[in-house]
């Protein structure tokens, strides 16, 4: 009689969860779902960008417009300075990086001797805390090395941190006739560096630009790893977080990052076009 209770009720339980799931239009919840994760993804953003244009500054709510922040941020040398270092960095970082993933990218191509071994360091770029190996490079090529903290220091660990999303970025966006058409090349006699300049880089060229941009992004916006490496030749990050940690977010700074947060949304968008483009075509 027990069991035959526990059945009943077994059953009953089931069929209110069936009644339920059919009231429930999994369409609706994964769009409301998704609805929120956007919002508590984006909001603080928005937030950001809505009060660089507040008279009052940071208070709250909302009181007028105004551009004045924008103007007390661009007369700010010393952010203007630190900018001007992170676009250098940011360049020079974009270039070895595009150069050396390309370069990576082009070798999967082909089976070699390591080549899961090759993959897992890479990644082992990403998955290392920032902060973890910022330390760890301070340690190695200022103490060890006595190299002097400068802003060209950071340059190797911004590599190692960009390097593996440019790879990503290449081997997924290589076209999948590009093989065939080397092949072909190198049936009809043309030597390999004919085959790289007239049927390689020119279907490459597209995905290369988008890495390069996606290198850039990162780069710039790099702040942990280069925190004990730089000395005094703060990166726009790093200042950011120096101003913030002495005093407090001022106005200026929320200007700072809505420009900031526009410019990177340009180059990734840009990059992901160009990524897109190349892919489908």
């Amino acid at each position: 009689m027990a069991t035959e209770s526990k059945a009943t009720s077994s059953t009953r339980h089931k069929s209110t969860l069936v009644r339920l799931s059919e009231r429930l239009n999994m369409r609706h919840v994964l769009i409301a779902f998704v609805a929120f994760m956007v919002v508590y993804i984006y909001a603080p953003i928005l937030s950001l960008i809505a009060f660089s244009f507040n008279s009052a500054g940071l208070t709250f709510p909302f009181v007028g417009f105004t551009t004045e922040w924008y103007s007390i941020l661009f007369e700010n040398q010393t952010i203007i300075d630190a900018t001007i270092r992170s676009l250098q960095l940011a360049l020079v970082v974009t270039v070895i990086t595009t150069i050396l993933s390309t370069a990576t990218a082009m070798a999967y191509r082909y089976d070699f001797w390591g080549q899961r071994g090759l993959l897992y360091l890479l990644i082992l770029g990403i998955i290392t805390p920032g902060i973890t190996y910022g330390v760890g490079a301070s340690l190695f090529l200022s103490e060890l090395l006595g190299i002097g903290q400068n802003l060209w220091l950071a340059t190797p660990v911004h590599v190692v941190w960009t390097m593996p999303f440019a790879v990503i970025v290449l081997l997924a966006g290589f076209p999948r006739t590009l093989a065939e058409n080397e092949r072909a090349a190198r049936v009809m006699g043309a030597d390999r560096w004919t085959r790289f300049r007239e049927i390689i880089l020119p279907q490459i060229a597209p995905t290369v630009l988008g890495a390069a941009v996606f290198a850039f992004t990162l780069s710039y916006n790099e702040a942990t790893r280069g925190l004990l490496l730089v000395g005094q030749d703060n990166t726009l990050p790093i200042q950011i977080f120096a101003i913030a940690a002495g005093t407090r977010a001022t106005p200026e700074l929320f200007a700072l990052g809505a420009v900031t947060t526009v410019f990177s949304t340009l180059l990734l968008a840009v990059g992901g076009f160009i990524i897109f483009f190349s892919s489908s075509s």
